[in-house]
């Protein structure tokens, strides 16, 4: 008797005191458990949807005349598979990425192959034409054409496009942006004199018809392209004596950095470094102290790349604004390089490193 009460209290405590971690082993069984049950059940209805049996076969139903309906396809399915390679070419990459591209590009055409064909049987039914009102219906006011959303967008993208850049660019796209903005005011003063009126006449009138924006246009275009080129340094043309040298001078660096040295300090304010040119001697560790001084939000670094700019020989991570950091760098064989930003590689933030 004592060896059953045993037995049952074993068998309770297994239901009031579980082992969780055997019952989470058993998560994923339970639910394939589900998932195969609702597979079963979306089976069963599909088997037994249609009309009910009332003969020794089942009754075929038939499509109303006026209504066409699609026969049965295999499109969806090859363009499931298709858009699984290409998710699987994204997962593995290499060949396998151009593989699944291709697997869905024909699984597509397929697709568009089955839909043209469907489009081609279908009976088109003769519409009448379209009737063309003279204008709204009365009480009825339609706002007329305006330029204005258009060149707002385009304001706020010079406007962006300074944000990342800085300097010359940002003074652009802020002016850019104002004159957009200030003759949408215009026009939205126009129309609301307009409906002042309206509540006189009881009938509202749009302003004229806008013309096409071209002075706006031109006078937008060359002032960005002019900002843009005092950005890059282009303009106004740097004579032998500016200090920094523009691409074709050949001038050698002047004060502390013609010494070669191990340490060195540069600060980043307003997207531009207040040094542009180090010597360090061949094979010798370096480091340098950088100062991120723009707001906080821009980031730059210092990173060291070859002649070209784009070859990358030494990385760094990126500085936040208004922090310093330390950056440490391996020695280099004797030859010129750059260090630059590559967060914003322009010669603002370009200088030359000469190791000898």
């Amino acid at each position: 008797m004592q060896q059953l009460y045993q037995a049952i209290l074993d068998l309770a405590s297994r239901v009031v005191i579980p082992d969780w971690g055997e019952l989470i082993k058993l998560i994923p069984l339970g639910l394939a458990g589900i998932v195969l049950l609702w597979l079963l059940l979306v089976a069963r209805q599909y088997a037994t949807v249609g009309p009910a049996r009332r003969a020794s076969a089942r009754l075929t139903p038939i499509t109303p005349p006026e209504l066409h309906m699609p026969g049965p396809s295999y499109a969806p399915i090859v363009a499931a598979v298709g858009a699984a390679a290409l998710l699987w070419g994204l997962v593995v990459g290499g060949d396998a990425l151009l593989i699944g591209t291709v697997v869905l590009v024909l699984s597509l055409l397929y697709w568009g192959r089955e839909a043209i064909h469907d489009y081609d049987r279908t009976a088109h039914v003769q519409t009448l034409p379209a009737v063309v009102h003279p204008g709204p219906p009365p009480g009825v006011h339609m706002p007329g054409p305006s330029f204005r959303p258009l060149l707002g967008a385009l304001g706020t993208t010079a406007l962006m496009a300074g944000l990342v850049a800085g300097g010359w660019l940002l003074a652009a796209g802020v002016i850019i942006l104002i004159l957009t903005l200030g003759g949408w005011l215009v026009d939205a003063r126009a129309e609301y004199v307009k409906t002042e009126e309206a509540d006189r006449t009881g009938h509202m009138e749009n302003i004229a018809d806008p013309r096409w924006p071209r002075r706006l246009l031109q006078f937008g275009a060359v002032l960005f392209v002019v900002a843009l080129l005092l950005q890059a340094g282009i303009l106004p043309p740097k004579g032998s004596s500016t200090a920094g040298g523009g691409p074709g001078t050949s001038a050698a660096p002047s004060g502390p950095a013609a010494t070669p040295g191990t340490a060195f300090n540069v600060t980043a304010k307003d997207i531009a470094y207040d040094q542009k040119a180090f010597t360090v001697a061949a094979g010798a560790d370096f480091t340098i102290a950088f100062t991120n001084a723009d707001s906080p939000g821009v980031t730059h670094d210092v990173d060291i790349r070859a002649t070209d700019k784009t070859t990358v020989l030494q990385n760094q991570e990126v500085t936040n604004g208004g922090s310093k950091t330390t950056y440490s760098y391996k020695g280099l064989p004797a030859g010129t390089y750059v260090f630059i930003c590559s967060i914003h590689p322009i010669p603002q933030m370009t200088g030359t490193l000469t190791v000898k």
